[in-house]
Order: structure tokens, then sequence, then C-alpha cells
């Protein structure tokens, strides 16, 4: 063979393998910002005022990234009121047509304004981006000078907030309350791969959504979203470069991952060949907005999307993705005080890091505080991590919970609760797991004051063996079937109070049903401390809490009826957040 010939094989064989090689997963970024210009939990935001502009109020939409809104010729104007002052510092819209010029101001009061950046733009450009440096604003101004008019979308404005602290919660079918872009904004998603690599930088890409792909020979545009447990969606949009294109929509119930030669997490594109999507459509015009609906929902944790441009593009830019489902409540940090047994309490639960970020991450942190009469605190005892989620605060005991496996659907299980925490009237604390707690090795993470820590499950009247996010738990830890965790739990219920027991007999089952032994005995390690139960006052310092006990809270968690989050032991009050794995 000549040496040019084995020169072009050469870089024939380079360019095959270049093309069909595995991705890298992208690091997880553990907060991203949220767009304060959207309605939600999160921000309070709303259209102070406008003239010419239609569907002004679709510009808040925050499921829907393809909710247009119209502007004619001439001159126009939107303000947005977040309610309070937020930090701001970046924004961005979709253009569709307009072609002129925009100020963007921002006002504590509407009385002055401050110019933050101006633009000219012509219809040929598909976003408008402002930049600027950081700024409190409790209102937002953009006026337009057009010479043509069109639609603007996804409108986004950020800053210093991010989706840390929220936690959203659905039913078994996905369909009750109210819509959320599970792969922006609060949703939690979290983006692990995108091919081609993205020009305006990765970091920048996942953070905001905004995905500018380069000229390429590859046949797609793809994004891999990991919800960080199982979602259930009924719609995905997409606003795009108008050309056409064909869109696809992919779900995984375990992404086909492997590691590559240096160690990292990869994802081989053969694996579509595999897959059949979910959803499809092509847009044989090039509208630059696609919005579908699936045949029934799609419930899965890992979803993919691609695009196939029907020609290569210079560009080819997505600039919002909506991955939309229902959820029921939307909850952040909450701080409530209320009355046991005559001592003042508060509790505290700090929903963590967004689910998608990571499940072995994502955990709620729940903590208890006796009060002083001044206020100060007494005793203090901390819950995080180990499947941590919220609390239940219904009777004269906090009931610590957890959450469902989040690898599996939502269903309308009650969180089981995995310990119990007690006050007694001299503000006396004591700790206890459940059953399904010992099986997952729950105890305190921190603790100060009087606190009597039981690493023995109950004597008796204990058992969690028939809540299906309780066995769908432990069977995902354990590595066993869930009819093999109801036999677990039951085995440590009916364990008479001695955690040597409890432990050897979970043991047991795990060996039995091949799950796994040595995680077993992990979790179990912290409750195989202590035998049949220690009793001790701790003297450790306690996690810090913020919050006056006056509470905070959306219509998902019932106040008291005088508002100030106090409540009394026999009135039923639940603090729950969101599913995490153990």
């Amino acid at each position: 063979m000549k040496p040019a010939s084995t020169l072009v094989f050469l870089a024939s064989l380079l360019a095959v393998s270049s093309l069909q090689a595995k991705w890298s997963r992208i690091p997880i970024m553990q907060e991203k910002p949220v767009n304060v210009a959207a309605k939600g939990a999160h921000s309070s935001a709303s259209i102070d005022s406008s003239s010419g502009i239609g569907q002004v109020d679709n510009l808040l939409n925050a499921a829907d990234p393809t909710a247009a809104a119209t502007l004619n010729a001439g001159s126009s104007f939107f303000i947005i009121s977040f309610g309070k002052p937020v930090m701001v510092s970046n924004s961005s819209l979709v253009n569709d047509g307009i072609e002129g010029k925009v100020a963007l101001s921002a006002s504590a009061d509407k009385s002055g304004w401050a110019v933050l950046e101006e633009k000219v733009f012509s219809a040929a450009d598909r976003s408008i981006n402002f930049k600027f440096a950081g700024i409190q604003a409790k209102f937002l101004k953009f006026e337009f000078v057009l010479s043509k008019g069109g639609i603007i979308r996804t409108l986004n404005v950020t800053g210093g907030q991010t989706d840390r602290g929220y936690a959203l919660k659905q039913d078994a079918t996905g369909s009750k309350g109210q819509p959320m872009n599970f792969a922006g904004g609060l949703g939690g998603g979290r983006l692990v791969y995108a091919a081609p690599k993205p020009v305006n930088g990765i970091d920048s890409a996942a953070a905001f959504n905004k995905f500018e792909f380069p000229e390429s020979d590859e046949k797609y545009r793809t994004l891999i979203y990991d919800m960080g447990q199982v979602r259930v969606m009924n719609e995905f949009s997409s606003v795009h470069s108008p050309s056409p294109v064909r869109f696809e929509v992919f779900a995984f119930e375990k992404l086909p991952e492997k590691e590559d030669w240096r160690g990292r997490l990869a994802f081989d594109p053969a694996d579509f060949n595999n897959a059949k999507p979910v959803v499809a459509y092509e847009d044989k015009v090039g509208t630059g907005t696609i919005k579908v609906k699936p045949s029934q929902p799609v419930k899965t944790r890992y979803l993919a999307l691609r695009w196939e441009p029907d020609f290569n593009p210079p560009a080819f830019l997505i600039e919002g993705t909506g991955a939309m489902g229902n959820v029921t409540a939307v909850q952040g940090r909450e701080t409530r005080t209320m009355t046991i047994n005559g001592q003042q309490v508060q509790v505290t639960v700090d929903p963590g890091t967004a689910v998608g970020a990571g499940t072995s991450e994502a955990q709620a942190t729940v903590t208890i505080n006796v009060l002083n009469a001044d206020g100060s605190v007494a005793s203090s005892v901390t819950y995080s991590g180990g499947g941590v989620t919220g609390v239940d605060i219904s009777g004269g005991n906090i009931q610590v919970l957890t959450g469902n496996n989040p690898n599996t659907a939502p269903n309308d299980s009650p969180s089981p609760p995995v310990a119990v925490v007690s006050i007694d009237s001299s503000g006396a604390v004591t700790t206890q797991p459940t059953a399904v707690g010992f099986v997952l090795g729950v105890q305190p993470t921190a603790s100060s004051g009087s606190v009597t820590t039981q690493t023995a499950p109950p004597t008796t009247g204990d058992s969690g063996a028939t809540n299906q996010n309780a066995v769908e738990i432990v069977a995902a830890v354990l590595g066993i079937s869930t009819d093999a965790a109801a036999q677990a739990i039951t085995a440590v219920a009916n364990s008479g109070g001695s955690a040597t027991t409890a432990a050897a007999a979970v043991i047991n089952v795990v060996t039995i049903n091949n799950g796994d032994v040595s995680n077993a005995q992990a979790v179990l390690s912290g409750s195989l401390q202590g035998g049949t139960g220690s009793t001790s006052t701790s003297t450790s310092t306690s996690t810090s809490t913020e919050g006056t006990g006056t509470g905070s809270s959306d219509s998902s968690l019932p106040m008291s009826p005088t508002g100030t989050g106090a409540t009394s032991a026999n009135q039923t009050n639940q603090i729950s957040t969101i599913v995490t794995s153990p």
C-alpha cells in the first residue's frame, strides 16, 4: 500500500471512530440559577403594567417555553414586579421576527429607572441577551421601539437565586396539580450528556438550558437529562433555530452507561439504535418551536431529546426545552413552631439540593429544637441523608419521614416514618428508629442538650411492611425484591426491640434472597452499635437553623388558623419534601 493511501485510510478510520465515539458524562451541577421572572413557588413575579403587547402574561409561563407574546411595530413596554427586591444580572428572550431596539431598566419603586443595557437587533437575531452588573431590583422594565413587529417568548431573568431548597411532589398519575418543566427551572433535572459539545460552554449551557451547537457532521443534536427520580411527564417542547427539523424524545428506565478507559461514565450513542422514541414530530416548515404530547404519560428518570436538522446548518441553537408534568406541591425551606407536652418545639425542614443534582447528595435536613422560655435552644436533634425527606407533626411526637425509591414511579402511598422523636414535659428528647428506619440505618446526625438516642426499634406495634414506599426503598437499598423487603421489615418489627436480633434477621433475609450482604451490613452498622439500645445525654454542638418560628407555607402545607405557624400536638400537619435516594 502506498504511503499516501495509508494516510487516507488512517484518516478515514479516525473520522469514523470520531463519529462513533462514546460521550463523556457531564459533571453534575449542584445548583442551577432559576428564572425569577417565572411565576412559581420561588417567585412572586407578575406583570405590573404593559402597553402594545398581546398575551404578555405568557412571558411569565415557567412550564411552557414556547408560550408567545405579540408586539406590533412602534413603541411598547412591559414591567415585571418581583414583589420584593431580588438580585438580577442576566436576561434573555427569543425573537421571532421583531426588529428594532430594546432598553432594559431596573427600579426599586418605579419612581426612577436605571438603564442596565440597550440592544439593537434585526429580525434575523434569534436571541436577545442582556448581561450586566448584578443589581437589586423590585421592578424590571423592557421598552421596545420596533420597525417590524412579531413575537417574543422564553423570557429569562436570573441573578442570585438557585433551585436549591425546593421540593416537588407528584401523584401516581401525574395528572393533578400545576404544570412544571422538569428540564428547567425548579424542575430539578440535570443535564448529563450533550452532543456535539456546545460552543457556548458546557457549564453555561447546562446552567441556563440554552445550547449553541456548532456546525457538525453529526446527524443529530442530543441532550440527555437525569431527573434524579422517576417523573411523570405529558408534554415535550423545544424552542430552537427556525429551520426544518425532526424532534424525538426517548425515555430510558436505566441509562446504559459504562465506564470509559479513564474510569468515567460514558454513553454510547449507538444505544439509540435499540431504543424507540416515546414521541416524535417533524417540523417541515422550520417554525423554530415544537410542542408535542405523547399518546400516554411518560414515566422515566432519564430523558433524551434529539433534533435532526434536514441539512447541516452553520449552527443550531436550542433556546429552551420543556419536559412538562403536573406537580401537586412545591415546597421550600420551612420552619414551624408548635407545643408538645407544654414545650415550645421548633421544626425546620430544608429540602437541600435539587433532586436531579445526584440523588446521593439530594437529601433533606430535619432539625428539631426544644426552646427555652427566652427562645434559645435547650436541646436539638438533626437528621439528614439516609433518605430523609421531611416530617409528620400530627401527634404528640414528631415522625421523620422518607420517600419512595427514586427509580420507581410516584405512587399515592403515604411517606413512611423512619424515626420517632418524642419530647416529654421536662423538655427531654428521645429518638428511636422505626422498623423501616432500622433497616435503612437511620440515626440522628447531630444532637445537643438532653437527647436520648435509642438505637433499637420499638419492642412492639411497629411495622411498615404494607407500605409501598417503604418496601420499594428497602428493596432498592438491600438489592432484594419488594416481597423480601417486606419480610425484612416484618422481621425487625418482631425482633422484640433488640438491635442485635433485628440486624441478624435482616442479614438472614438478604442472604436467603441473594441480596447485597456487604451493603446491608454497612447500612446497618449504625443500628448495630448500641446492641439493644443505648441511653446517653448528648453535649455535642447542634446544627444551627434559621427562622423565628413564624413559618411559611404554600397551599399544600396548611398552617394553624392564627397564621403564625403554631400548632397544638393534636392537629394534623405534615412538612413533607421530595423523594430522595436512601
